[in-house]
């Protein structure tokens, strides 16, 4: 029932890529009552030291002179890391081979291993190996730097605002919640995320906790990334039935 005591929390991927990617989802964003969007983390593009790049200027001259084409890994299919992958290759000019993994720490094992040296990986995994030297990393995708890779560009900073992306977690309740309740969740939800032992524990596990991003403006920002899901589902021709 529609009454504040049963609540979602989705993934970005859940509300705004599996709708497209699954034609059994037979659900959409607006579905929902929105309450906030609540921790968010960056992805980083980084490789094996081998490749001879630096920076992601020299990566890109790189990558349009290899013959074939380099193929790029993400953790999982269907996920942001392998779209933002298919639009690297539009950025470049290239059609890049995509190699998914079933978890970001067997991709990361692979990248180490310089058995899948390119892609977008998650943050809390890449950084102790960016840090030790063992990851080169170009660039993040959120809209500013990551906390935890101050150094790094973003793609946006690097003139690729389109590959401007995130994976978030964020509160939802059945559609049809009163107006007051959902109001009141709102406001227990910005209590809880603004609270010092909140931000420590989210911090810890490389999430940033979200901007107030609740209510209609959550529904807005769901929305207009599904849309921008949508092509890159349609691009790359997957599908979870495949």
């Amino acid at each position: 029932p529609a009454d504040g005591h049963t609540l979602l929390v989705s993934t970005a991927g859940m509300l705004t890529i599996t709708p497209h990617a699954n034609k059994r989802a037979g659900f959409k964003p607006a579905d929902l009552a929105p309450i906030c969007q609540g921790v968010e983390a960056a992805l980083v593009l980084v490789s094996n030291p081998s490749l001879p790049a630096k920076t992601f200027d020299e990566l890109s001259k790189w990558m349009k002179v290899q013959n074939p084409a380099p193929s790029y890994s993400s953790y999982s299919p269907g996920t942001p890391a392998h779209f933002l992958g298919h639009q690297l290759g539009e950025a470049v000019g290239l059609q890049l081979a995509h190699i998914p993994y079933r978890s970001s720490p067997q991709q990361v094992t692979d990248m180490l291993g310089n058995t899948a040296p390119l892609g977008f990986a998650q943050i809390a995994s890449a950084v102790p190996h960016i840090k030790s030297g063992k990851l080169t990393a170009y660039a993040t995708t959120g809209a500013t730097r990551a906390p935890t890779l101050p150094d790094v560009p973003t793609m946006k900073e690097l003139g690729h605002a389109p590959m401007t992306a995130t994976v978030w977690f964020g509160l939802s309740a059945p559609k049809g919640v009163p107006a007051a309740i959902q109001t009141q969740l709102v406001q227990l939800h910005q209590r809880i995320s603004e609270s010092s032992e909140f931000r420590a524990r989210m911090s810890a596990a490389s999430l940033t906790p979200s901007a107030r991003i609740c209510g209609d403006d959550f529904l807005k920002k769901t929305e207009a990334e599904s849309a921008q899901w949508a092509r890159l589902v349609a691009a790359t021709g997957f599908s979870t039935d495949n």
